[in-house]
């Protein structure tokens, strides 16, 4: 009767509950072929596979590439697997863990392409610690 459709209509209005994902959800899903829809080519013919959707939720451009554009690979070429696979653990983790200063230089520069803005920040934190290293000669 009028009682059961006041119910459903009261049920269909409920809010629906957020849900909070880790940052490193689907971390072990890396390189899957079925889960990791995004191909990253990297230098020497190497790639890294990851998810467009956790990419997308870090980077704008990424976002646009696979959104917008449907691309499923992007050419990053000029890059070492090493650097590309931590832009991707960065973007699966929320961690920026210390770079070497031989791979500083691309992790910021894909940081800064793919507008990665919370890793470009801390990279640049990073950069701060090792100019001062330098200067006094550690």
């Amino acid at each position: 009767g009028i009682n059961a459709e006041y119910g459903r209509v009261l049920l269909d209005m409920a809010p629906v509950p957020r849900i909070s994902v880790p940052m490193n959800f689907g971390r072990h899903l890396l390189d899957s072929p079925t889960h990791s829809t995004l191909e990253l080519r990297a230098n020497k013919g190497t790639s890294v596979r990851a998810s467009s959707v956790i990419l997308s939720f870090n980077s704008p451009v990424i976002d646009h590439m696979t959104t917008t554009l449907h691309l499923t690979s992007v050419d990053m070429e000029e890059f070492s697997e090493e650097a590309v696979r931590y832009f991707v653990d960065a973007a699966y983790t929320g961690e920026s863990p210390p770079v070497s200063r031989v791979m500083f230089r691309d992790v910021n520069k894909l940081a800064n392409v793919f507008k990665m803005d919370w890793l470009v920040e801390r990279l640049a934190g990073q950069f701060t610690c090792m100019a001062e290293a330098i200067q006094e000669g550690i």
